[in-house]
């Protein structure tokens, strides 16, 4: 399935920010994991659908990133992403890279929200094994005929569930950082990335795809 860039670039926004900002639930909540992601995922939905949103772009931006804080465990995916780098790190240059990668990210996919177009989201399966579960999804856009695999995967900490990565049509988003992290970190130095990161103009590239589905 070919994926053009404005397709990609919803789907990541819906994806990456529902793992960023969707799965932790309070003492109480919803506690399957597939019904967490629902109702989470529909919160943002509201947002992204109201009418009176429609023209305030920067007031639905706030709202949806209002669903965001606090709702994820920035260190575990910041773990993830910095991969073997992190056992390197200091504690303090941990903390710093754990605020940067979070600042990161929401400048990347704050700002492409206005690319919503009305899709909708089938779930359809969950898979729970112990403390890890994976919810599988569909993303369809109705009016194109267009649809795309999102999975969740999630951890288990306490009683809440959280979310530490979201698989693309095949594409890990926490290796799609990985993988830009470690070129700046090899090719340069860890210094020069959190320089990077520090810089308001960085964002997370977005992984391409051929007609053949083969990632760029």
């Amino acid at each position: 399935m070919m994926l053009i860039t404005r397709k990609l670039y919803f789907v990541k926004i819906l994806a990456a920010l529902s793992v960023i900002f969707m799965l932790a639930t309070p003492s109480g909540a919803v506690t399957t994991p597939m019904a967490l992601v629902k109702e989470k995922a529909d919160q943002v939905m509201n947002i992204l659908n109201d009418p009176a949103l429609k023209n305030n772009k920067e007031k639905r931006r706030q709202l949806v990133m209002n669903v965001v804080e606090g709702l994820i465990d920035w260190q575990e995916v910041g773990k993830r992403a910095l991969a073997q780098h992190w056992r390197k790190r200091t504690p303090q240059e941990k903390e710093e890279f754990v605020v940067l990668f979070h600042d990161l990210l929401k400048r990347t996919y704050s700002e492409k929200l206005d690319l919503y177009g009305g899709e909708k989201i089938v779930y359809e399966s969950e898979t729970v094994d112990e403390n890890r579960a994976t919810v599988k999804t569909r993303v369809i856009n109705t009016k194109k005929g267009e649809e795309f695999l999102v999975e969740y995967r999630l951890s288990k900490k306490g009683d809440r569930w959280l979310g530490y990565d979201v698989i693309i049509e095949g594409i890990s988003a926490v290796n799609n950082y990985r993988t830009q992290f470690n070129e700046v970190i090899t090719g340069s130095s860890y210094d020069a990335l959190i320089k990077k990161m520090k810089s308001k103009a960085f964002r997370v590239k977005e992984p391409q795809k051929d007609a053949k589905g083969t990632k760029k």
